[in-house]
């Protein structure tokens, strides 16, 4: 073989593996490329896939679906799943609520458009939450069945809406149910039953605070309309008297009427008289019953006795025997004028104690008594025995040294009544140098 020949072979063959490595180099580069290709459409795939904005759409999407079904439940979880994602999302929240009311879960459905107002602060859903409030308490107005949980429905919406003027036909329909009725136990019962007294004063002051932050006409005709009781007999428990009064303060500062004015002196006048006699209660719950001889000597006490005799007490009710308990008091309205008067024992006879101011024209000899009574809480649930205390000052004979003399002297009197009848046990002359004592 010549040496051209050889020289040619070689580099035919160098020029094959060269080829053959620069293929090998574009294969590779090739499938590097593919493969860059490929992850970087997977890698933006899934990017794509999980843009927020997108997965919330998917949620929102398979709750719609299931709510074509009737699936309430199954699409409230993927609401709440879109929620996760996007907590501002108003429409989540709007058809979230839109499943719990087509469940019949009035309550779900109206604190998710609260949550979701409290969350985003947007305006369609408060008037949407607002609008479920009131369609709830018209439900409950239009089945009969409006109750104190209707008024604050009401009351929701004037205080998340003050200027939402639809709200005031319910709070009529309310006050009509509620406050303007013949349930003379509305603030208080003299037996076991539901009392509101609480939840009405928690109503007006709502009322008072809206208005006190965005006042109007209508508003302030609603709270006048609530503060004036328009019935002829309520009960109420003492203790709540200062509270009322309170409340009724409140309104006076919005506006008032005569109705209103008189309500409050009554009570002003209750307030006085349980200041007043709770001398006389501490001296009889003590047992030891001689200062109620001066307290029955004070001018207040005589004047107060004098004005029950004559009829002119003003705003407290009440003749010949004049009751003060401090558990129940009934407040009396004829046309607008309102009196009142405390419980006596056959009313109340859950009673701690009831004091009786004496103002029966009573008199010896032209000298007019002086009296007072207590009967003490009852020592068994049954009315008897009952025991009475009475306390008399008055011109009557006393006997001294053997002879009756007219004077003015004290009379205690122990009354206990039975079923069977009544023992009397009587001190005459009672702490002065001639006391006597007799029974019968």
């Amino acid at each position: 073989m010549s040496k051209s020949h050889s020289s040619g072979k070689k580099k035919t063959s160098r020029e094959m593996r060269r080829r053959r490595r620069a293929c090998m180099v574009w294969l590779e580069r090739g499938m590097i490329a593919f493969w860059i290709i490929a992850l970087a459409g997977g890698i933006g795939t899934a990017v794509y896939l999980n843009v927020p904005g997108l997965k919330l759409n998917r949620q929102l999407h398979k709750a719609e679906s299931l709510m074509e079904i009737s699936d309430y439940d199954g699409a409230i979880a993927h609401y709440q799943e879109a929620l996760n994602i996007d907590s501002t999302s108003v429409k989540a929240y709007q058809a979230m609520a839109g499943a719990y009311w087509n469940k019949e879960d009035k309550n779900s459905a109206e604190l998710t458009l609260q949550q979701g107002f409290d969350a985003t602060q947007d305006d369609e859903l408060l008037q949407e939450y607002c609008i479920y409030m009131l369609n709830d308490a018209v439900a409950d107005i239009n089945a009969q069945s409006c109750n104190f949980e209707t008024l604050e429905k009401c009351l929701t919406v004037l205080e998340t809406s003050a200027d939402n003027t639809e709200v005031y036909s319910p709070l009529d329909a309310c006050y009509e149910w509620l406050i303007h009725t013949e349930d003379e136990n509305l603030f208080t019962s003299l037996s076991e039953g539901e009392t509101y007294f609480e939840q009405y004063v928690k109503a007006l002051q709502r009322m008072i605070r809206v208005y006190q932050q965005s006042p109007s006409d209508s508003l302030k005709n609603e709270i006048m309309k609530y503060a004036t009781i328009d019935r002829d007999l309520l009960w109420l428990d003492v203790p709540k008297l200062t509270e009322y009064q309170e409340l009724l303060a409140s309104v006076q500062t919005i506006g008032t009427n005569d109705s209103i004015n008189s309500l409050s002196a009554c009570l002003e006048k209750a307030a006085w008289a349980q200041e007043y006699f709770a001398t006389a209660f501490t001296i009889f719950e003590s047992g030891e019953y001689a200062p109620i001889r001066d307290f029955i000597q004070e001018d207040a006490y005589i004047s107060l006795r004098d004005q029950f005799m004559a009829g002119a007490t003003e705003y407290w009710s009440g003749q010949t025997y004049i009751p003060v308990s401090r558990e129940k008091m009934k407040l009396m309205n004829a046309d607008g004028a309102w009196t009142f008067a405390f419980a006596d024992f056959e009313e109340y006879p859950q009673t701690k104690g009831v004091v009786n101011l004496w103002a029966a024209i009573q008199q010896d000899d032209g000298v007019q008594r002086i009296c007072i009574s207590y009967e003490p809480e009852a020592v068994q649930e049954d009315y008897y025995p009952h025991t009475t205390f009475e306390f008399i000052y008055l011109y009557s004979n006393v006997k001294i040294n053997g002879e009756l003399v007219p004077k003015m002297n004290y009379r205690f009197e122990t009354r206990v009544a039975t079923k069977e009848g009544t023992t009397t046990q009587l001190i005459g002359d009672w702490g002065g140098a001639n006391e006597w004592t007799t029974t019968f």
